[in-house]
């Protein structure tokens, strides 16, 4: 079993709660009620399907590494339960990337990498951001919030 802090805690308390949290998160995913949306897993096995190779986009983009898949599906997992579904894509640096589109004026985008960063810019009205933020198996409260500003 891998254990790895997940910035709440390194304690052998905190990892084996860490650990159940996990175990119980997967569970959950599992079931059709609470689970990743197959929709949202097909969507994720098409892109990573179709970007595996060097220059899937005809443009010399980077192949998906398997680690950018574990990576993007731990992502998904760890979105609380209920949230907006978002779209999946790939980028040619080799990263899978969620959005989350309202309109073209309301619009998140977050690249999920193979080392664990995820790279994100948002457009909310007349406001831009972006930045980056380690992935710690957890998504970030920064990048919530995002989504919630997309659909407020």
């Amino acid at each position: 079993m891998r254990y790895t802090a997940t910035g709440h805690g390194v304690s052998s308390a905190a990892l084996h709660i860490a650990d159940a949290t996990r175990r119980n998160r997967r569970h959950l995913h599992k079931s059709s009620a609470f689970g990743i949306e197959n929709v949202l897993l097909e969507e994720l096995a098409e892109a990573w399907a179709e970007c595996q190779e060097p220059n899937w986009d005809g443009y010399d983009a980077l192949p998906v590494s398997r680690a950018a898949l574990r990576n993007m599906y731990t992502f998904l997992e760890a979105l609380p339960f209920g949230f907006p579904r978002p779209t999946i894509g790939a980028d040619p640096q080799g990263h899978l990337s969620v959005e989350w589109y309202r309109s073209p004026r309301r619009v998140l985008s977050v690249s999920v990498t193979s080392d664990e960063l995820l790279h994100y810019a948002a457009l909310l009205g007349s406001s831009k951001t972006s930045g980056t933020e380690t992935f710690f198996g957890e998504v970030p409260e920064s990048i919530l919030s995002l989504v919630r500003r997309v659909y407020s």
